[in-house]
């Protein structure tokens, strides 16, 4: 990436693609409308098949698989892409994925693990999509070095990009608040592999805050970016009866896809002369 180090680059990824159908549609009208740059699909979701055939009709718009280890939402349960009886690890009692990183955590053997992430990449190459890139929801494959080598084994052998962020002053940031566990030794030696790193990557903390108060944080966040390339991670939804039977931040979705569809946030991305691209994007800049 040493050829990139001396501009801004920005990917605005949204989350969480195929949790339901409100996230699904503002998904997709922020890849219309707005500055979201690409996207990322939980396989286990129930509403995967809406999202997969928008993005088949639409393959200008940048897509990664958000391999999905854990479920948070008690109300709106969902298990393996696997048969629940070859990854029994994966799954509390119900049959369903854990709820917490730290029951996952507790409970996953590797190889369940392998099988698992295995059988999602499956699922969105099965269903005629091409993923730009990895990533994990609620970090859980950064948790825990075993799983972390597993990801990378699986972008390297079906050579999708696994995101990774340098633990540089300026990438920290979210590794500290989530507790990833990426030591330097490591980093260095996947650096080597030739796997393209992050420098920084932002996502909100705190969902209590409103619309106004949160286009200014990104807004900050934006004017302070560093050299080479950043992404901020975006959960947006539409506040709306089937979001807030799942959860009870929808009103905080709302706000992130109302923020990113304004002009607000693409007129100083420009101002500033920040370089809006995807992961496909970062493919061909290294």
């Amino acid at each position: 990436m040493q050829t990139i180090q001396n501009s801004r680059y920005l990917i605005i990824h949204a989350d969480d693609g195929g949790l339901c159908y409100s996230v699904n549609r503002a998904i997709m009208s922020a890849l219309e409308k707005g500055t979201v740059s690409s996207t990322s699909l939980m396989a286990p979701c129930p509403q995967l098949e809406e999202i997969t055939d928008y993005l088949k009709i639409n393959p200008q718009f940048d897509l990664g698989i958000h391999l999905t280890l854990t479920c948070e939402y008690p109300n709106y349960p969902w298990g393996p892409v696997s048969d629940k009886n070859n990854v029994k690890s994966l799954v509390n009692p119900a049959g369903y994925l854990w709820h917490s990183v730290k029951e996952f955590i507790q409970n996953a053997k590797p190889e369940d693990v392998e099988t698992e992430l295995r059988a999602q990449v499956d699922c969105i190459l099965e269903a005629g999509l091409q993923p730009s890139h990895l990533d994990s929801h609620m970090g859980t494959v950064f948790m825990d070095l075993r799983f972390l080598e597993i990801y990378v084994k699986l972008g390297l052998e079906y050579q999708i990009t696994p995101m990774l962020v340098n633990p540089t002053e300026h990438g920290s940031e979210l590794i500290d608040r989530f507790n990833f566990n990426i030591e330097k030794d490591v980093v260095e030696r996947l650096m080597k592999s030739g796997i393209p790193f992050l420098n920084f990557l932002y996502m909100t903390d705190d969902s209590t805050k409103h619309l106004e108060e949160r286009e200014k944080e990104y807004i900050n966040v934006i004017n302070y970016l560093p050299s080479g390339v950043s992404q901020i991670i975006i959960h947006p939804g539409y506040d709306d009866e089937e979001l807030k039977k799942i959860t009870d931040n929808s009103s905080s979705r709302q706000y992130d896809f109302s923020i990113f569809i304004n002009e607000n946030i693409k007129n100083k991305i420009d101002e500033l002369g920040v370089k809006l691209i995807s992961w496909k994007d970062l493919a061909i800049l290294t």
